[in-house]
């Protein structure tokens, strides 16, 4: 639903921490089909605004909400993250699951909230991060890349940004595994170069589960 090892329940979890007064300004960065602004929207009083490079999904995202309710408070734009934010008001909320990539990556990411949240603003990341030190052949499975820290490391960077870390919590077994269950099926219907989905897919099953994790940390700009 989320595009992220992410349960509906955590999803909530994580939406009844945000302190949003009425009509407070919300950003999700990389919204994807827009489903947790969505989710946002109907806990809390917000204007939002969901910005991905991916038109498909951006469409999907206003005929979603365009169903659930005629309200301007939500919209949805195929935008360039950089260009936007460059150009964007300070917001309450930022919010950006696994699309830090989208501002440069994690650190940039930090940077480019914090300057651009009001006093008091809070920042969701949902971010990977290492459990141990990933095999080379893992790596090579994403390009040889490895834009990533462990926990302690991730959060830390954070706070030595001047954010405040409100809360920190990680994907457990089954969120990850339905995660990529179902991104693995998906692929497997939809193509045909089925070698190469069970190559990501052994890699999961044989590193991934021992050596990836995915956290969401609850930020405050003091």
């Amino acid at each position: 639903m989320f595009n992220a090892p992410l349960s509906l329940e955590r999803a909530d979890y994580l939406i009844s921490l945000f302190d949003l007064a009425e009509s407070a300004t919300v950003l999700d960065i990389g919204c994807g089909n827009g489903a947790f602004l969505q989710r946002v929207a109907q806990a809390k009083p917000i204007m939002g605004v969901g910005i991905d490079t991916n038109a498909d999904l951006i469409a999907s995202a206003n005929a979603t909400w365009s169903n659930i309710t005629s309200d301007s408070t939500l919209e949805f734009y195929v935008k360039d993250a950089n260009d936007y934010v460059q150009d964007m008001s300070s917001v309450d909320l930022i919010i950006c699951i696994g699309a830090e990539y989208a501002l440069g990556g994690y650190r940039q990411l930090l940077e480019t909230a914090k300057s651009k949240l009001n006093a008091g603003g809070q920042l969701l990341v949902g971010t990977i991060y290492w459990k141990q030190r990933p095999n080379v052949e893992y790596l090579k499975l994403m390009n040889g890349e490895n834009h990533h820290f462990n926990l302690h490391d991730t959060v830390q960077m954070a706070y030595q940004m001047g954010y405040i870390p409100l809360d920190v919590g990680r994907s457990n077994d089954d969120e990850w595994d339905r995660f990529e269950s179902r991104s693995n099926r998906r692929h497997y219907q939809n193509g045909n170069d089925w070698d190469r989905h069970w190559q990501w897919q052994s890699g999961y099953l044989r590193w991934g589960v021992t050596t990836m994790g995915f956290c969401y940390a609850l930020l405050k700009k003091p």
